[in-house]
């Protein structure tokens, strides 16, 4: 429940930061610019956070993240409310969410690790699902606050819901790991670990491709569901939380076809097919067809994050755990700010439907060059 939460509110965060800059300023450059701090301050923190979690309690880790969160949402109040300092706090309150991923999805990760011991495996699927399930579920619920009270209902309700979490954690006590050494040394330490085995660098590089079409999926979804399908707000909401099934159905199917077809090849076909739909959603002007495409995506990336999640937590050492998962956790959040960035310039220059299809072409070849090439990747399992 703290995960679900959590994470809810976390992408609840980022796309107040993206559609109040895009609905409210009509800047889709800044909405761009929001998203890439709220996913590239990663790029600084989460190396060292991954150190943290395998030194310190993931659990306090944990907390520090709820409470960069907060203070995120209180600056885009401060931003709500200002005319003249208003980009500014908004720029902080960025900022704010960025220092609070880094934590964040580290913490929870190392955490799992620590509680489930053999049955982390399986339980990494569930913990992705949950994760999904915020990011699909975070536009619905906004849509659905902004109708009955605005923008401030929207920042409660973020709110609320870090305190939730928060509180959800207090009774649990995970003492540290200890260790000694440097943070730098630690974070060297954790890279030669993850760079040394073709299995573990094999599958942080197919993350990386995979997280590069959350940036635009993110930016330019919402942009897409109001050019091209002039869908209403609660309209778009759903359309956007659509993503949240496709997802959850992704993942449940990870681990049977992982064990019918190996685990390895079905997150690489998964991918390649997820690139091929994102292509023709950009071609789709009905909404029946860009739902089809939307939710081959999303099932698509579901099953191919959740196998990835899976076998880092599998096949990684205990006491390096929590590096390893931070250089996913960075890849995860640092890839999407920068595309992100990328499709908000994009934006400028091109209407959503024809910068969804260039993006899917792109995502689509590098998928199929992964596939080809990653060879340990591709006979795991």
């Amino acid at each position: 429940m703290a995960c679900l939460a959590g994470f809810l509110a976390g992408h609840l965060t980022n796309y107040t930061v993206i559609l109040y800059a895009q609905d409210v300023w009509g800047r889709d450059a800044l909405a761009g610019a929001g998203f890439a701090l709220c996913f590239g301050v990663p790029l600084l923190l989460g190396w060292p956070a991954g150190a943290w979690c395998d030194q310190h309690s993931p659990q306090r880790i944990a907390q520090i993240a709820h409470g960069a969160f907060l203070a995120a949402l209180l600056w885009l109040v401060a931003a709500s409310r200002s005319e003249h300092w208003g980009v500014t706090f908004y720029l902080l309150g960025a900022t704010c969410a960025g220092i609070g991923w880094s934590l964040l999805a580290p913490a929870r990760m190392a955490l799992l690790g620590r509680l489930a011991g053999e049955r982390q495996a399986k339980l990494a699927v569930l913990f992705n699902a949950l994760v999904m399930l915020g990011f699909g579920l975070a536009p619905l619920l906004l849509a659905l606050a902004r109708t009955q009270g605005g923008w401030p209902a929207v920042q409660a309700s973020g709110l609320a819901l870090f305190m939730l979490a928060s509180a959800l954690l207090l009774g649990l006590r995970v003492p540290a790991l200890g260790g000694e050494g440097h943070v730098l040394a630690r974070i060297r330490q954790g890279f030669a670990y993850a760079l040394g085995t073709p299995l573990l660098a094999q599958a942080l590089l197919t993350a990386v491709l995979i997280y590069l079409a959350m940036g635009p999926i993110q930016v330019m979804l919402p942009r897409f569901a109001q050019q091209t399908l002039m869908l209403s707000e609660m309209g778009r909401g759903l359309f956007l939380g659509a993503l949240a099934l496709a997802l959850l159905l992704g993942g449940a199917l990870a681990l049977p076809l992982a064990r019918r077809f190996g685990q390895g090849r079905s997150l690489l076909v998964a991918a390649v097919l997820s690139g091929v739909a994102l292509s023709l959603l950009g071609l789709q002007e009905s909404l029946l067809g860009a739902l089809l495409c939307l939710g081959a995506n999303g099932m698509g990336a579901g099953l191919a994050v959740s196998l990835i999640v899976a076998l880092l937590q599998h096949e990684s050492e205990p006491a390096l755990r929590g590096r390893l998962l931070s250089l996913y956790t960075v890849t995860s959040q640092v890839i999407p700010a920068a595309g992100g960035l990328g499709a908000g310039l994009l934006l400028e220059l091109l209407p959503a439907s024809t910068g969804l299809l260039f993006c899917g072409l792109g995502l689509t070849l590098l998928f199929i060059l992964a596939a080809l090439r990653l060879r340990a990747l591709r006979n795991y399992g």
